[in-house]
Order: structure tokens, then C-alpha cells, then sequence
């Protein structure tokens, strides 16, 4: 891209730390600084401003995506081409940013066989961490792989804490999630040189929107397409009014060809609001549960608080850092009913999804050592028998362990 005499000289007072006028600057230069988070937009009455957030960060940016500027304000930066090189030459790997680590992240929640420089190998990072790909040239992929690619970094690391809405819209085909940070330009290479279908997920606001269209479908075209919830217009009803209002002056024109991305540009502007896609990360509750167990009957508790009241459930709670799963039973039961109890054997694990939080629920099947209880925190308590299980109004997750397993257990 030819960058004139006077584009640079406004560039330079930017990398200065001053601000320039906004018709001063090119709109490709302004759409793809504010897009990577590098302007702030100033308002002055009719006119409008732009100065740069970081102007270090600005600069390494500008150096190292366009050549005509390695040499604006510092001596040629040209001929440092890494940071190996940079150490090589003057001691200093640090004078300027360089992309020493080019490529992109990707995560999984499911093993994905790969292949990387002609080596075989399986993407399946643990819980908390995800895989850089440096060599994304040589980086391929199973056809049947669906590409999710995730626009904020909290959503890409937490992406089985949202595996249900991703299950819920793109079944059971496995998914490569990947993130346009550091920077999307060789992701998006890399996308143009596969085949695979590619599903951005983005904030719900009007700049996320814009990213899609001109950095993902602009480039894929049908082989992209926009993750939208069903619950969306809910959501964006509760937004924020702010965003909304920061980022009008700039998408107030905002349209998309595609009749499912105009009817989500046409909510935000109904509502007048923006809605975070960190609002689909769920939080997730881990907890144990002791089903006692004398002779044919098992021991119920009813809940004495909080949003479930009344409803009645195993009892249990959360493990405790360093605590085995018994560990915990144990302490839980002492603490809920002043009782001892042995902890016998596994039983079953049960998933749940509640309206805020999904629960995961270890339970075990446990007998009395001491035999007085005492309710310190629900409000009633039974025995029951088989045929009297339907007699209490079960929460959900519990409902599911009497339903199933049970039986088996008396």
C-alpha cells in the first residue's frame, strides 16, 4: 500500500502522541487503527479528532505493517527483521516491535487430529490454556472441521464454559476455535487458503459487526457466517446504552447484504444498546452431594434459602481447595447436619444447566456413623422410601439423580 509525504507526516505527529484532524487521515488508516484499538475518537462540536491510545504501541504497530514507515522518527528500522537479528546488531532485541512470533491461537474442548510442517498432531489443550501456531502456513486441518473464531480473548480461553451454545447452534461437528489476536491478518490468510466453513463469534454491538464484514466475510464470503443466539434480542435489551452511543458516530450506516446480520444491526438500533459476548461465558458450579442411605430409605433436605427455596435436594456443597470429593462430604455433612457419616462408594456425576450457572454434581452413596441430625441450615428434612420419591418437589440436577440412579441404589 503507497503511503504518500503527507499521510505520513500525519502519521508521525499520531506516533508524537498528537492529535490530527479526522480529514487529515485516510478512512482505510482510520477503519483499521480503530478496529486493532490503537484511536480514541475526540469530539469537538462538529468536528472530530484522533489521537493515539498507546503512541508507543501505535508506532511498533505502523513499523511493523507498513515498510514506508520503519524509518519515520528513528533511524531505518527496515533492516532489523527480528528480534534475533535486532540482539545481532546492537545489543538490543527491544528497540522496536517486532512480529517475532507471527500466527494466531487455537483452542478445543474436543482432540482435533492437525497437521503442522508435515508432522502429525493433536489439538487438545487442557483447561485454562490453548496452542500458538506460528507456522500457520503449514497448518492444516480436517475438511469437517467447522473454524469458530471467537473476537474477545476471556470467550476464546473459556470456550467450554460455552460449550453449550455452541453445541446448541453447530450440533455435534468438531470445532477449531481461534482468535484474531495478536492481530488478524494471517488468520485471515489462512482461512482464504483452507476450505473450511468459518463461524465468527462477536460482541453484539456495531463495531463487532464491522469486524466481521470487512475482515472475515469480505475475504470468505458464503463460506462465513455470524453466530447468532436465539436469545439475542433478550440480551440486547439489557445492554449497554453506552457502547452504543460511543460507537454510533462511526457505524451509524452500518449495513450487511445478509438478512440475518441486518435483523441484529436493526435490534441494536431498536434498543439503542450493545451486548458483550462475555455474557455467554456461564459460570460453572462444582459441587457433591451425599445420598445416605438406612436401610430402604434415603435422607432429603429442603432448602431454607436463596432462590431455590423450598425445593428439595441431596445434601452437599462445594470441595474446598486441597479437598478430595470425600474429603468434602464429609466436612459438608458435618457442618449441614452435625452428623458423621462414611463415605461408601461413587455413585454418578450429573450435568445441569441452570438459568445462571451450569452445575456439576458428584455424588456418592453414604451411610450413617453417628445417628442423631440436626437441620443447620435447611428447613425440613425426610427418609424416603422408593415409593415415596415423587412426594417432594426435587431441584432439577437432583431430579436427575433420582430419576436414574435411585433405584439402583435401595
Amino acid at each position: 500500500m503507497k503511503i504518500s509525504k503527507t499521510l505520513t507526516n500525519t502519521l508521525q505527529q499520531l506516533m508524537d502522541g498528537r492529535s490530527v484532524a479526522a480529514s487529515t487521515l485516510r478512512k482505510d488508516f482510520v477503519e483499521t487503527l480503530l478496529s486493532e484499538g490503537l484511536l480514541t475518537v475526540q469530539t469537538h462540536g462538529s468536528r472530530r479528532t484522533f489521537r493515539a491510545i498507546d503512541s508507543v504501541a501505535l508506532k511498533n504497530y505502523l513499523q511493523a505493517h507498513y515498510e514506508e514507515l520503519r524509518t519515520v522518527g528513528d533511524k531505518d528500522l527496515a533492516s532489523y527483521v527480528t528480534r534475533s537479528d535486532q540482539a545481532a546488531e546492537t545489543g538490543n532485541s527491544k528497540l522496536v516491535m517486532v512480529r517475532s512470533c507471527p500466527g494466531f491461537p487455537v483452542n478445543s474442548y474436543e482432540p482435533i487430529a492437525c497437521s503442522l510442517s508435515g508432522n502429525d498432531f493433536v489439538i487438545n489443550p487442557p483447561e485454562g490454556s490453548f496452542v500458538f501456531i506460528d507456522n500457520w502456513q503449514q497448518f492444516i486441518i480436517p475438511e469437517d472441521v467447522v473454524v469458530v473464531g471467537v473476537e474477545n480473548m476471556e470467550n476464546f480461553r473459556m470456550i467450554r464454559h460455552q460449550r453449550k451454545l455452541f453445541e446448541s447452534m453447530l450440533g455435534d461437528t468438531p470445532l477449531l476455535f481461534v482468535s484474531r489476536y495478536p492481530q488478524s491478518k494471517d488468520l485471515c490468510k489462512w482461512l482464504q487458503g483452507i476450505t473450511n466453513r468459518y463461524v465468527h463469534f462477536g460482541d453484539f454491538d456495531l463495531a463487532g459487526i464491522h469486524i466481521f464484514l470487512t475482515e472475515f466475510q469480505q475475504f470468505l464470503g458464503i463460506r462465513s457466517s455470524f453466530l447468532i443466539p436465539s436469545d439475542i434480542e433478550k440480551r440486547l435489551q439489557i445492554g449497554s446504552q453506552e457502547r452504543y452511543n460511543g460507537q454510533l458516530s462511526r457505524f451509524r450506516n452500518l449495513k450487511s447484504d445478509d438478512k440475518r446480520i441486518q435483523a441484529v444491526i436493526d435490534l441494536i438500533n431498536k434498543y439503542h444498546r450493545c451486548y458483550d459476548q462475555e455474557g455467554y461465558i456461564k459460570k460453572q458450579i462444582e459441587v457433591v452431594a451425599a445420598i445416605i442411605r438406612k436401610g430402604d430409605k434415603i435422607f432429603a433436605t429442603q432448602r431454607g434459602y436463596g432462590e431455590w427455596k423450598d425445593w428439595w435436594e441431596f445434601p452437599g456443597g462445594k470441595m474446598e481447595a486441597g479437598e478430595t470429593p470425600e474429603e468434602a462430604l464429609v466436612r459438608e455433612i458435618r457442618e449441614e447436619l452435625s452428623a458423621e457419616i462414611s463415605v461408601d462408594e461413587f455413585l454418578c456425576t450429573v450435568e445441569y444447566d441452570y438459568p445462571k450457572f451450569h452445575l456439576t454434581m458428584h455424588c456418592y452413596l453414604c451411610s450413617l456413623v453417628t445417628e442423631a441430625l440436626h437441620l443447620n441450615e435447611h428447613e425440613a428434612a425426610k427418609w424416603l422410601a422408593k415409593d415415596e420419591l415423587d412426594s417432594v418437589k426435587w431441584l432439577p440436577a437432583d431430579m436427575k439423580v433420582v430419576e436414574t440412579h435411585i433405584n439402583e441404589a435401595l
